[in-house]
């Protein structure tokens, strides 16, 4: 995290703030240990519950492999908040780059919505001067979700301004072959049912350069289980 007088500069400067903006996205976990705040509901009294993402090896990591494999199969326990990371991730990505079209999947549309809610609340947290896309000398100011003035809308995130979205899904099986996706978020894979289905469906899209994250508690007997352990072979 920044100290006091370099945020106070920041505060000041554009070419500074241009410069900070070019640092996040170029690396998603300067961001992310900067910038990209958390909320953590189970704080004690004298701990700030708002927090960026802790300087930590196994994050470090995490966000290594995450940009070099397109298929990562992660098990989680709570304390490591792989969620949280993974929700940010996919924000980083959506905000610094044009055209994105990712879903967020998990067993209902209520869960869903609550990772597009983690998601925006980190994006509503975020400075103003990181809220822009910089592009051929022009800046673009962008806005989030502006149909709804800004506000949170159901199952949707969306920079329409640099035609980037990210929208949540129920599991859908083979319904997923209906939509292109640029990537894909699946969290509890573990507890969705129609998660081999639904990762069939997403072949043509993971062979053509899409990326693939899920995350999940494991499970016995489960798709996860065998993602885990096995191989995927795309064709």
């Amino acid at each position: 995290m920044h100290d006091i007088e370099y945020l106070k500069k920041l505060k000041k400067s554009p070419k500074l703030q241009e410069l900070e903006w070019y640092q996040c996205k170029a690396d998603p976990y300067y961001w992310l240990t900067n910038w990209a705040t958390t909320i953590n509901e189970h704080y004690e009294d004298w701990i700030e519950p708002i927090q960026t993402f802790p300087d930590k090896e196994y994050i470090r990591v995490l966000v290594d492999l995450w940009m070099k494999h397109k298929i990562l199969i992660i098990t989680k326990t709570r304390q490591m908040m792989l969620s949280w990371l993974c929700v940010a991730l996919y924000l980083w990505d959506t905000q610094f780059h044009k055209a994105r079209f990712t879903a967020f999947q998990s067993k209902q549309e209520d869960d869903a919505d609550e990772l597009i809610k983690r998601l925006k609340g980190i994006w509503d947290r975020e400075p103003s001067f990181l809220k822009r896309y910089y592009e051929k000398g022009k800046v673009i100011e962008l806005q989030a979700n502006p149909q709804n003035r800004g506000w949170h809308t159901y199952g949707k995130f969306e920079l329409p301004q640099i035609h980037s979205r990210i929208h949540g899904y129920a599991q859908w099986g083979d319904r997923l072959r209906m939509f292109t996706f640029s990537w894909v978020f699946s969290d509890e894979a573990a507890y969705q049912p129609e998660m081999d289905s639904a990762f069939t469906a997403l072949r043509p899209t993971l062979s053509n350069n899409g990326r693939f994250t899920a995350v999940s508690t494991p499970d016995e007997n489960t798709w996860f289980e065998d993602a885990v352990f096995d191989n995927f072979v795309m064709s």
